[in-house]
């Protein structure tokens, strides 16, 4: 990116187009904290919660589904509150084991898992890389309510244009190293 610059105003809703290979999923990345730009700086609010959804997500092969989705967010006083909500959500998404494990999922039912993950937990900012990759219409269109009834602001990139329009109230578009709002 040159000379890039970007804001996001509380419980705004932006999408994010460019061609393959413009920078979309490092942005993504920068603004999740996982990456750190070359040079310049990304600016966020103190104690703001961030949730990040990869386009490729990662789990451990041996943890059960419902491990996998609630161990990063689990606590004592959630514990039952949580389980619930994920098994829900899980069932939703047309998962249903909840003791198969990950190493067993297709990236398509990796992907509804991460999404379960994401969702689980009240955040200030989700950052959604391809959310509706491997998503059936009636999922999607599942996704597509419960992310425009969310407060939480949300930066996303996907290619499903009737999705992003959807869901987004602002559209960013990066080209040849520029974002342009």
């Amino acid at each position: 990116f040159q000379n890039a610059s970007f804001y996001l105003n509380e419980g705004e809703k932006i999408g994010i187009l460019g061609i393959n290979g413009t920078g979309k999923s490092t942005l993504l990345k920068m603004l999740a904290g996982m990456v750190s730009p070359d040079e310049g700086k990304i600016t966020r609010a103190n104690h703001i919660v961030v949730e990040y959804l990869p386009q490729h997500p990662v789990f451990e092969d041996k943890d059960d589904v419902l491990t996998s989705v609630i161990k990063r967010h689990i606590t004592e006083e959630n514990k039952w509150d949580i389980e619930s909500q994920a098994k829900a959500m899980m069932t939703r998404l047309g998962i249903t084991d909840f003791k198969q494990p990950t190493g067993q999922l297709s990236g398509g039912q990796k992907k509804r898992l991460a999404l379960v993950s994401v969702l689980l937990t009240p955040s200030d900012v989700l950052i959604l890389d391809e959310p509706t990759n491997h998503l059936d219409n009636d999922m999607a269109s599942w996704l597509e309510d419960t992310l425009m009834s969310l407060k939480t602001a949300i930066i996303m990139v996907t290619h499903d244009r009737y999705f992003l329009d959807n869901v987004s109230n602002r559209i960013v578009e990066i080209d040849k190293g520029q974002i342009y709002s």
